[in-house]
């Protein structure tokens, strides 16, 4: 980046953020607030389709709208006749949906005979404001580029305020092992954090925030990140690179807090999370009494498990950088990561999907935003994701708002194939974070599948963290292709084609890391 283009981003970001922290935000009854959104659903997706499609020429829905013959009128009135979800799924029968790969810009839009060059900057909204922009951090390619307008925050706000309160974390300091700058999750959620009113005792960062390739975008955002919040009167200390093989550091860190009887609420992607607590458990620490906000990566029961082990709580939350946040967890759950969908600001719609290699089809989740100021426009998009959507009362104050759809077992099924098949599932998972290490030690984050492409062929190893101690890798390796075999019917289908071809081999190493520091179940290198 040049001086002047850097020079210009930090004023931009820098203005939005001033205006972010002085607006003003009642959260004197939040479930009021959340109530009346409830109620005025239809409304907010009318006044979406308005702005961001009917009145954008360029909208990529547009297109597929007319290709559809869907008019203007006859969609409001099935709207206010019957509602969002059933005028999602009418529009989705009639080819109105977008694909991951789509939205993303991977690959033309195909209906038919109609077909759509639309890149990925084709659908940001054009109500939204770029205070700030960055790229994900994927394990297929450098990312996605992704913008933040910061007044979107400021619509997440109530249903933050109750899932704090659900889970007891209102009058608790933070911490956190986020990024630094110029990822997007360590910036929205400190701004949040400091808008409810939670001061933010330190902030590690698994990634460095002065340097490597992006060094002055990395600087400019860093800096103005923590000026721009202490001008507003809040103190945000800056980002302490603390990589993932120093977890320890905050585990002894913790566990100063712990005898201190200081109990903190700690926001970390869930490898993160994985990581202190194995630290805390191999050097005898006490860290009990915290609450570990794990994020950004399926808690599932083995996770969640050792978190118990050491003492400490948590809680999770399923968010798009893209579309905001979508869920936050029920404070009366009974599975791990048990969500309140955000209805108030977003639909889901489930859609089946045939993965080759699987027994049935998965309910692929379509979402829909909107939220007055998201950056990208949503509308039925493939989220890559599956997972067990309810209706269902519960004791906790989000669900006294009136968000009683739920979503958990949340998994991923768009980056799994290997060898022409999908190959993740609920049972791979299993594998991974629980057979593996009770037969052969380590922790939930100690193995990891990895996928290359070498030659045009594909190759899949089996990564196990050299922390695990001696290992004889035949026996590992018939452990994995026995345990394949027996789970299930896409698994003994994997099986065959593994032995065949020898693709599955053993490699000794700490397991690879995505450019946001996440540790994968499944990580995808690229190919050579």
């Amino acid at each position: 980046m040049t001086f002047v283009a850097d020079a210009g981003m930090a004023l931009q970001y820098a203005r939005g953020l001033r205006e972010f922290y002085r607006a003003p935000v009642d959260l004197s009854d939040p479930t009021g607030a959340i109530r009346a959104m409830l109620a005025n659903r239809e409304t907010s997706f009318v006044r979406m389709l308005h702005s961001a499609v009917w009145n954008n020429p360029v909208s990529p829905y547009l297109a597929l709208l007319r290709h559809a013959g869907l008019g203007r009128p006859e969609l409001e009135a099935l709207i206010a006749r019957e509602g969002v979800e059933v005028a999602l799924r009418a529009l989705y029968d009639a080819g109105v949906y977008v694909t991951l790969d789509e939205f993303k810009g991977r690959t033309p839009i195909r209906r038919g005979s109609f077909e759509l060059d639309a890149p990925a900057h084709a659908f940001d909204n054009p109500l939204a404001r770029h205070d700030v922009t960055s790229r994900s951090g994927g394990s297929r390619s450098a990312g996605t580029r992704l913008v933040v307008d910061l007044r979107d925050i400021l619509n997440e706000l109530p249903a933050r305020y109750l899932f704090k309160q659900a889970h007891g974390l209102l009058d608790r300091p933070s911490a956190a092992w986020w990024p630094a700058p110029p990822a997007l999750g360590g910036i929205k959620n400190t701004a949040a954090l400091l808008k409810l009113g939670i001061p933010i005792l330190r902030w590690f960062s698994p990634t460095q925030p002065l340097f490597g390739r992006t060094a002055g975008k990395s600087a400019v955002l860093a800096i103005t990140t923590i000026v721009g919040a202490r001008l507003a009167g809040h103190h945000l200390p800056w980002p302490e690179h603390v990589p993932i093989a120093d977890a320890g550091i905050i585990a002894r860190w913790l566990a100063e807090q712990t005898a201190k009887g200081l109990r903190l609420q700690v926001g970390a992607g869930v490898s993160r999370a994985m990581r202190i607590c194995q630290e805390a458990r191999r050097l005898g620490l006490d860290i009990s009494g915290h609450t570990l906000r794990a994020s950004a990566e399926p808690l599932t029961p083995a996770k969640a498990q050792l978190i118990r082990d050491v003492g400490c709580r948590y809680c999770s939350n399923y968010t798009m950088t893209e579309s905001g946040r979508l869920g936050v967890s029920c404070g009366d759950e009974g599975v791990p990561d048990d969500m309140h969908l955000l209805t108030y600001r977003m639909a889901v719609l489930p859609q089946p999907r045939v993965l080759q290699g699987w027994p049935e089809p998965v309910g692929a989740l379509h979402v829909t935003v909107f939220a007055d100021r998201m950056t990208r426009v949503m509308l039925n998009v493939e989220t890559g994701d599956y997972g067990r959507l309810e209706r269902r009362s519960c004791g906790c104050p989000l669900g006294a708002a009136g968000l009683d759809l739920h979503l958990h077992t949340i998994r991923s099924y768009e980056k799994l194939t290997s060898a022409g098949m999908h190959f993740m599932g609920v049972d791979l998972i299993d594998l991974i974070e629980t057979a593996l290490p009770g037969r052969f030690g380590g922790g939930p984050t100690d193995y990891q599948f990895v996928e290359q492409e070498e030659q045009g062929e594909t190759r899949v190893k089996l990564v196990i963290n050299p922390t695990v101690g001696p290992l004889a890798e035949k026996e590992v390796q018939a452990y994995v292709l026995r345990e394949l075999e027996r789970r299930t019917e896409a698994g003994r289908l994997m099986t065959d084609i593994w032995r065949g071809h020898d693709m599955l081999q053993i490699e000794r190493r700490p397991p690879y890391l995505t450019s946001a520091a996440k540790i994968q179940t499944l990580h995808v290198l690229k190919s050579r």
